[in-house]
């Protein structure tokens, strides 16, 4: 069995070169006397990726919550401050904890990964580790500022760390700035990172960098230069696992379809569990009766990311995703003027686990259907249906699917939709495809005109402020409480 990594979390206290300082004591640890010997690198490097555990735990609310695939069980009992239900249905404001969340996890990411950057040279070993560990360092502060690109649009531009309190407060870079550093950093890690065979579990690879590389070049509709990047992975070991819900299981982590996750383990002193299964239950009393782990917290569950009808009716006959992805619950609720009948929700997620309210379900980033399904669309984007065609049926016949005939645009997202869903991929797919504003507004009059549909209790419904989605909330705004600390900064436009 695979060891899963145990995150350490590194405190840095920087210090200056004042002569009443030049003496420490033994006991402090200083950038100076802790970036020097394999070890310490190793911890080093562990505590960049743990930021990763706190990002996707809640990363589904500001992404595949945004989406048309999934809405929430409105709770009339408690209708205070909602971060939540606002993602969902773009009344989010700049005040929003979930958001400033994405926020400072990616920056503390970025950190450690610049602390790194700046030291490894000059420390005393050598070898592959030490090259891996460059190389994961560049990876990672990129996939933060990709995920800051994406969700903020331009940022502050840190490539090496502050000596001053000072030189925190800077003014937000252009997008093309940040993505230059995004493709550079990308570029740097990949001679560096070692292959499929030689990976640490849950750490990255070439290929996890190639994946990355393809999700900023398809973002920019950089189709061919995607095209590129992702052939490299095709021929990388990774295959399409025989059985679809194979690939989601605790048991079988670190299999031959996954290329990058993020490890998450469950009993722990330190709170590196997964929570994000529990909140996609139902809200129940005792959500022992779904999940067997006994005993459980009262009002246990969520009721969040519900699968919506539209998706529902995308599966087609005798499509074994169904199954594996979606589950439905009837029965009482404990939420006031709720009664659950023939409830969906997310099963992909839901396997044994010993603790309640914890589990070591990981979060797969990246896995090879994707890749199939990415190289795909950049095909199909250069006017290539064949190939692109022959790609999306090898993930049909996967799931027990005739094969199409033909491609168009459509076609291909829903393929994406339901092969991906519940994966964060759809309300991406949506901001790239150009669609997202028509689909979400389309979506959100759905809900206001049949509201009992979309897990509203009888009388009540979507706002009218509700749905009401512009090219501006492509993008969220930056958090309120940053602006306060650094002036230099600038919100968003419609926040």
């Amino acid at each position: 069995m695979r060891t899963k990594i145990r995150i350490i979390i590194i405190m840095l206290v920087l210090t200056s070169c004042s002569d009443f300082l030049e003496i420490l004591p033994e006991t402090n640890i200083t950038q100076e006397n802790f970036y020097q010997t394999e070890s310490d690198f190793l911890q080093a490097i562990t505590g960049a990726y743990a930021p990763l555990q706190t990002l996707y735990n809640q990363d589904w609310q500001m992404t595949e919550f945004r989406s048309d695939n999934a809405h929430f069980v409105l709770n009339l009992g408690n209708r205070g401050n909602q971060p939540r239900e606002d993602l969902g249905t773009f009344t989010v404001e700049t005040n929003n904890e979930i958001v400033l969340n994405k926020w400072l996890n990616n920056y503390l990411i970025i950190s450690r990964s610049n602390f790194i950057i700046q030291s490894i040279d000059n420390a005393d070993f050598n070898g592959q580790s030490k090259t891996s560990i460059k190389g994961e360092a560049y990876f990672l502060r990129a996939f933060a500022y990709f995920d800051l690109l994406k969700n903020f649009g331009g940022v502050p531009l840190f490539i090496e760390p502050p000596t001053s309190f000072s030189e925190t407060f800077k003014n937000r870079s252009g997008s093309s700035e940040i993505l230059d550093l995004i493709l550079s950093d990308i570029n740097t890690s990949i001679p560096l990172l070692p292959g499929k065979n030689n990976q640490v579990p849950g750490r990255a690879t070439v290929s996890a960098a190639y994946m990355l590389l393809a999700d900023v070049l398809m973002s920019q509709k950089r189709w061919s230069e995607a095209e590129s990047a992702l052939r490299n992975v095709l021929n990388a070991g990774y295959n399409l696992l025989p059985v679809y819900d194979e690939i989601f299981k605790p048991s079988n982590e670190g299999n031959s379809e996954i290329i990058f996750e993020i490890y998450f383990v469950e009993g722990t002193s330190q709170p590196l569990f997964s929570t994000f299964p529990y909140q996609f239950l139902p809200e129940l009393d005792d959500p022992a009766i779904i999940t067997g782990v006994s005993p459980a917290a009262r009002n246990g569950g969520g009721s969040f990311n519900i699968p919506v009808p539209e998706l529902l009716d995308l599966y087609e006959d005798n499509d074994s995703r169904y199954e594996a992805t979606i589950a439905f619950f009837s029965g009482p609720s404990p939420l006031p003027g709720v009664i659950y009948d023939n409830l969906p929700y997310i099963k992909k997620y839901q396997h044994p686990h010993a603790i309640p309210n914890q589990t070591g379900q990981n979060w797969i980033v990246y896995r090879y259907a994707e890749t199939l399904l990415n190289l795909a669309e950049c095909l199909f984007e250069q006017g290539n249906s064949n190939e692109a065609l022959s790609l999306v049926n090898q993930i049909r016949t996967r799931a027990g699917l005739q094969e199409l005939n033909s491609l168009d645009k459509n076609t291909l997202l829903n393929e994406r939709r339901i092969e991906l869903a519940f994966e964060n991929k759809r309300w991406q797919d949506l901001v790239r495809s150009g669609i997202a504003v028509e689909v979400m507004n389309q979506f959100g009059e759905r809900i206001k005109a049949n509201p009992q549909d979309y897990f509203y209790p009888e009388g009540s419904g979507p706002l009218p402020n509700m749905f009401n989605v512009s090219q501006d909330y492509l993008l969220y705004p930056i958090p309120a409480s940053e602006i306060i600390l650094n002036p230099n900064l600038t919100q968003n436009p419609g926040y």
